[in-house]
């Protein structure tokens, strides 16, 4: 985490059955739902939930599949709380729990996710960013093209069959002084500028769809970005923010509203 910002995992909580599972219920809910979005500009079609709209009635066309993304999300939340607790403990916390008790609030959401099929011609199926909050849990179908921006290059992040792939947010990283990384990552293809992937994987990568459920964890909503007791928060200042603000900066929105700012000053830094 604290060389490239991204950690590949495995958790009993997590089992590939369980896994498999949720990404065939993603798949129904996306193809069925009237809740499913365009992306604007990246080819992909996705649905962003909070837990309580899990049990709206927009959804009742795909209840039975809702159900299992309910209890996977649930499942979630614990590896979460695990994660934070043990990157506390690594880098050197007195108090394990100090994390996982900024998120006691369950102030998260969670992406469901089909990048559509493409061509030669195509290049990121998701544009270069980084994630806002603290930590995102990512599980993929194995397809590829997820890279991150590491030592100046664009690196294949590796597929692990029954793994979730870890990635650190910024406010994260601004809590441990940037020990940690927010990487900014992207899901290339063929046309891709600056890609270390082959382009003969990329091209298998985009003959077919893309499935991918992305849980992105933020902390509780009056939480500081900088973990100070500052009474003046400025919105033109990213370091001095309640996470609530943060959000909206970042996303131009609030709740599960996440579109905006890509990435912030000192990440843009790194592109060079």
């Amino acid at each position: 985490l604290r060389d490239s910002g991204f950690l590949i995992v495995k958790s009993s909580l997590l089992p590939l059955e369980v896994q498999q599972k949720a990404l065939a219920a993603s798949a129904r809910i996306l193809e069925l739902s009237s809740k499913t979005v365009t992306h604007p500009s990246d080819p992909k079609q996705y649905i962003m939930l909070s837990f309580d709209d899990l049990g709206g009635e927009d959804l009742s066309e795909v209840s039975e599949d809702i159900s299992v993304i309910k209890e996977y999300y649930k499942s979630l939340r614990k590896v979460r709380d695990i994660l934070l607790q043990y990157i506390a403990s690594g880098i050197g916390m007195d108090d394990a729990e100090f994390f996982s008790r900024q998120h006691n609030e369950n102030n998260d959401s969670i992406r469901l996710l089909n990048y559509l099929h493409g061509d030669e011609n195509t290049a990121n199926r998701c544009k270069e960013h980084s994630d806002y909050g603290t930590l995102t849990l990512l599980l993929t179908d194995g397809v590829g093209g997820l890279e991150a921006f590491v030592d100046g290059k664009w690196r294949q992040v590796p597929y692990v069959e029954g793994a979730l792939i870890v990635n650190i947010g910024s406010i994260l990283s601004e809590w441990t002084r940037q020990d940690l990384k927010a990487t900014l990552h992207r899901v290339a293809g063929p046309a891709s500028i600056g890609s270390t992937t082959s382009t003969n994987d990329l091209l298998k990568a985009v003959s077919v769809q893309r499935r991918s459920i992305a849980y992105f964890a933020d902390p509780n909503p009056n939480v500081a970005t900088t973990l100070s007791k500052s009474n003046h928060h400025s919105l033109e200042n990213e370091d001095n923010m309640t996470i609530d603000e943060y959000i909206q900066w970042r996303s131009g929105g609030t709740g599960v509203d996440r579109s905006g700012v890509s990435f912030t000053s000192k990440e843009e830094e790194r592109l060079g």
